[in-house]
């Protein structure tokens, strides 16, 4: 009992160590969600659109800004009325003045301006960053659905390979069958003892093709590596034996896809903009204030000081505070002008919508007429190749009683090759159809709980 128990262990734990790594397709695409960095890229996306947010808001907030100077310059009086413009320095003194012809001058300030009344604008901002923000998220949406279906895809033809490599090796069995048989009968002296030789090559033709798909199979595993980071060995859920079985004419019910969505979002962004364009023709109302620290070498009887000390005499602290306008007449004409480019682009977003709206229909109409075409074919290709594994059966008995010669037996082999060779590839193309479907109608559930 001892020793049947620890035999019971050791298989248990090979067992174990085999399916340690067939992963089902679902175990696949968790993985790749943890795992692949495309998915890093779009969180990024998303994060910047939050960031931009923010900024477009922080506009609205108070805007603050201080100064600190101190410089050395001349005092010469001046008389007369002049527009001030921006890098001009204002500093002069009374036109009688004594001392120095120069003196140093000290000037610290702080302002504030922030609008009042913006007339929506602002609530306008904080929409348009919510659509970028949702667009954002719909396109990481529709990262994820390519990712599957370039998954599912790759995970198929690892099915396939798969199964090609178990057929191809039950291939090779019959071939050693018939080698075997043909050394039999040529010990016997019914055949030649060429029939061994030719059987023998079409042996040899079928493990190369054999090692073929294992060098695919290979290439196959290395392409799931890099979504999941993981080595696949084989297949779970019985998965290659999922690939044999088709889902059926089941529906699911159609999820808007995010393309179309991202498409709605560009026109809710743009309705948006064109409403605000509307908003532009409207002034800026602020709330003003300062505060000033100043002072001079130069005293209020007009003496010039040219000493640095002399600035910190005599300090004049002033405050201001008020609401000011703002209204840019330009912006009339212009907010006329993109107003009516937004509505241009929002009339061909409509257009765009409806379009791909067709699209996914015809696709989706389309891919339904093909899969129940190829569905109907593999039925036909089953019984196909089951006609003709019988077939190979009785001239397989026929030529052990020496009723038929070797190539005759060989091209019907030849024939339930190339025929079972056909139905695999049938399925394959059914399961194509079935990720291109899946694509279209933004809902992957179907073949993810059938693999």
């Amino acid at each position: 009992m001892g020793l049947k128990f620890k035999s019971l262990l050791i298989l248990l734990g090979l067992f174990i160590t085999m399916d340690s790594h067939a992963q089902s397709l679902q175990d696949l695409w968790d993985k790749t969600r943890n795992y692949y960095k495309g998915f890093e890229v779009q969180k990024q996306q998303i994060l910047l659109a939050k960031q931009d947010s923010i900024a477009q808001q922080i506009k609205y907030k108070p805007q603050v800004q201080a100064q600190f100077q101190q410089g050395f310059s001349s005092v010469e009086g001046t008389s007369g009325a002049f527009l001030p413009l921006p890098g001009i320095m204002n500093i002069s003194g009374p036109n009688q003045l004594d001392g120095a012809s120069s003196t140093f001058n000290h000037f610290l300030s702080g302002n504030m301006n922030w609008d009042l009344i913006n007339f929506g604008r602002k609530g306008l901002d904080k929409d348009i960053s919510s659509t970028k923000i949702d667009y954002t998220k719909l396109k990481e949406q529709d990262f994820s659905y390519n990712v599957q279906q370039k998954l599912t895809r790759r995970y198929i033809e690892f099915l396939f390979l798969q199964v090609m490599d178990d057929w191809y090796q039950k291939h090779s069995e019959r071939y050693q069958s018939i080698v075997d048989i043909t050394k039999g009968l040529a010990r016997a002296g019914i055949v030649a003892g060429a029939d061994t030789l030719l059987a023998t090559s079409s042996l040899k033709n079928v493990e190369s093709n054999l090692l073929q798909i294992q060098g695919k199979l290979n290439g196959a595993k290395i392409l799931l590596k890099e979504f999941t980071n993981e080595e696949v060995l084989s297949a779970g859920n019985n998965n290659p034996e999922a690939f044999l079985q088709l889902i059926g004419s089941q529906q699911t019910s159609t999820l808007e896809h995010p393309l179309l969505m991202m498409k709605k979002k560009e026109e809710e962004s743009l309705t948006l903009l064109e409403k605000k364009q509307g908003k532009e023709l409207f002034p800026r109302v602020m709330l003003l204030g300062g505060l000033a620290n100043r002072s001079s070498g130069v005293t209020a009887n007009g003496y010039v000081h040219g000493n640095y000390g002399e600035i910190y005499n005599d300090f004049a602290n002033n405050y201001f505070v008020g609401v000011g306008v703002t209204w840019n007449l330009q912006d009339m004409f212009r907010s006329k002008s993109d107003k009516k480019q937004y509505n241009l682009k929002l009339q061909n977003n409509l257009f765009e919508q409806e379009l791909l709206q067709n699209e996914i229909s015809s696709n989706l109409n389309q891919l339904n007429a093909e899969i129940s075409a190829a569905a109907d074919g593999i039925k036909e290709s089953n019984i196909s190749r089951q006609q003709a594994e019988d077939a190979y059966q009785l001239y397989k008995a026929r030529y052990e009683g020496g009723l038929i010669n070797l190539s005759e037996l060989l091209q019907v082999q030849e024939i339930l090759l190339q025929t079972e060779r056909q139905n695999l590839t049938a399925y394959l193309n059914y399961w194509n159809l079935m990720v291109n479907k899946s694509y279209q109608q933004a809902d992957f559930s179907q073949l993810f709980t059938h693999f």
